[in-house]
């Protein structure tokens, strides 16, 4: 018989977490039928999914090994990156943006976070959050952009308009981190990278060197910035295990872009 506080029949959205996932064990969340996340509480540095490792390599990359950060994450999952963060940069200060409360108390209930995880959360949409400021006001070193409804990712959130309201609530050479589902041809990941390119100075990417083919699923993950980023680094922290990643910047960038749109407000979709 399946442990009912396993499942979550909301209101608004349903949700199932499934114990004994990965080579380490944890859980995987699943909602709506598509996974969303993977957690260890018992090791938050066990990454399970590629994604989660390309974020982190990002987040590595943002400053010197073990300092504090401030970072904002605009989506929560199973919080396997806020738990990672508090793991790796003790002492950090976090805020999350989560539209539904149901599954972030869902979450908790089976999975609480460690005393140490120094973490306040507000329940909206993203883009509102943002627009008002995201509660605490902005000076974010880092803000991670990951925000799903099953496989889709809300366009609204990935916008010219949307990335220049994020922008202010960084701190000088801070980091915007998005994650995006590389979808047929890839195409929501190259109109993003295009949109990044139109607001900031400074754009990578990091993605399955198969998923840049175009011939794998997975994720493409982008990170926007005012200073350069240490793309050695980066691609070498994101191949130490799993398939090999590629690492997207200047020409290699441009020849992904491919000539896409960046996405606007008042684009119309036909």
């Amino acid at each position: 018989m399946s442990d009912p506080r396993l499942e979550l029949d909301g209101e608004s959205v349903s949700a199932r977490l499934l114990p004994g996932r990965g080579t380490n064990g944890g859980y995987s969340l699943v909602i709506e039928g598509a996974t969303q996340s993977h957690v260890n509480p018992a090791d938050p540095r066990d990454l399970q999914l590629e994604y989660t490792r390309l974020v982190a390599s990002f987040i590595d990359g943002c400053s010197d090994a073990g300092r504090p950060i401030r970072i904002l994450h605009l989506g929560a999952g199973a919080l396997t990156i806020p738990r990672y963060v508090a793991a790796t940069r003790p002492g950090s200060v976090q805020h999350v943006v989560e539209l539904h409360r149901e599954v972030f108390d869902f979450v908790l209930e089976v999975l609480p976070l460690d005393d140490g995880v120094e973490l306040t959360v507000e329940f909206d949409d993203g883009r509102a959050a943002v627009e008002r400021a995201a509660r605490v006001g902005g000076g974010y070193d880092l803000a991670v952009v990951d925000v799903f409804s099953g496989s889709v990712s809300p366009r609204h959130l990935s916008t010219v308009e949307f990335f220049e309201h994020l922008r202010l609530l960084l701190a000088p050479s801070a980091l915007i981190v998005v994650n995006t589902l590389a979808s047929a041809g890839l195409t929501m990941s190259r109109e993003v990278a295009a949109t990044l390119e139109s607001v900031m100075p400074e754009v990578v990417a990091l993605a399955a060197s198969a998923v840049v083919a175009g011939t794998s699923l997975g994720n493409v993950v982008f990170a926007a910035s005012e200073s350069p980023l240490p793309a050695e680094f980066l691609v070498d922290r994101a191949n130490a295990d799993g398939r090999p990643i590629a690492l997207l910047h200047d020409a290699s960038l441009a020849d992904f872009v491919d000539g896409a749109s960046a996405r606007r407000d008042d684009d119309r979709l036909d």
